[in-house]
């Protein structure tokens, strides 16, 4: 098991479909308790669920997601703050590494994919996340701009490493406990039953059928992707300069510690949510640069 101090919202908002977010089907394993006539046994499963991420734009909503050289892709534009919500289909609660410009959006350092703080979502729940967290109560915004004035520059400028070679890049890798999810399918077994029904030739059983199904269970519908806005097109083939995050403003935003032991999740960059942004270049960051080997003293 992994023990992780994660930050968790206050606020929860219920999982609405939208075609715009990125989505990613993730099979997820489960063991589900059956009752069938006078018989109770677990079956396992195996299901692919659909976890959300959205750029919300403070002008325009949830930001249009296009692809760009076969990857995820908003337009970006100069000064334009945003937040990022993070949407958990699971039945259980999640803990969830939001990396912007390839730093933790908690600690505002490198992560590696699941070792870096993270934001917990209750069951069938969201949480919006306005900006890099300072502090217990207070966060400060999240706003597009160019490299050079991006909180990845300046944090790499104080720890001489070029941190922002990952400019414009969003990540989001989700985690949980196998033991919480195959406890709720434990309490919320599949019923099933035989109907019979008579003839002449006597009581026959037909084929036992569910007699309720888990309605919260299917998968998130996932719809094309929405096209780029015009301007975007109209300026794709001109040269741009690269989009960062800034550091903006400051506002409330209280969270608090819990203490969270996870065992299943997203342990690749593969696996993970990632939307890639910009004024108009191609796209080339990692959201979870801290992989790899530590280095050795001379």
């Amino acid at each position: 098991m992994r023990l992780n101090k994660a930050l968790w919202m206050g606020l929860m908002g219920l999982v609405a479909v939208n075609a715009q977010a990125a989505v990613k089907d993730f099979d997820v394993k489960y063991s589900q308790a059956v009752r069938e006539d006078d018989r109770y046994f677990h079956e396992n499963h195996r299901q692919p669920y659909g976890f959300r991420v959205e750029v919300v734009s403070d002008e325009e909503g949830t930001k249009p997601e296009g692809s760009k050289y076969g990857r995820p892709f908003v337009t970006a534009e100069k000064g334009e703050r945003y937040s990022v919500r993070l949407y958990n289909p699971l039945p259980v609660r999640v803990a969830v590494n939001l990396t912007v410009d390839g730093l933790n959006s908690i600690s505002g350092k490198p992560s590696g994919i699941s070792d870096g703080q993270k934001w917990m979502i209750e069951p069938y729940s969201s949480v919006t996340i306005p900006g890099w967290q300072v502090n217990g109560g207070e966060s400060r915004r999240f706003f597009f701009t160019n490299k050079p004035k991006s909180y990845a520059k300046w944090m790499g400028d104080g720890m001489g490493k070029d941190l922002a070679a990952n400019c414009g890049v969003i990540g989001a890798a989700y985690f949980w406990s196998q033991e919480e999810l195959d406890r709720y399918y434990e309490e919320h077994p599949i019923c099933r039953y035989t109907p019979r029904y008579w003839s002449g030739e006597g009581l026959r059983a037909s084929n036992s059928v569910d007699a309720m199904s888990q309605g919260f269970n299917a998968p998130s519908a996932v719809g094309a992707p929405a096209p780029a806005v015009r301007e975007y097109e109209r300026k794709k083939a001109e040269p741009q300069e690269q989009a960062g995050t800034g550091m903006g403003e400051r506002e409330s935003h209280p969270t608090y510690q819990v203490d969270f032991h996870y065992d299943r999740g997203m342990y690749t960059l593969s696996q993970a949510l990632v939307i890639y942004y910009g004024f108009g270049e191609k796209p080339v960051p990692n959201p979870f640069p801290a992989l790899g080997y530590a280095p050795e003293m001379p």
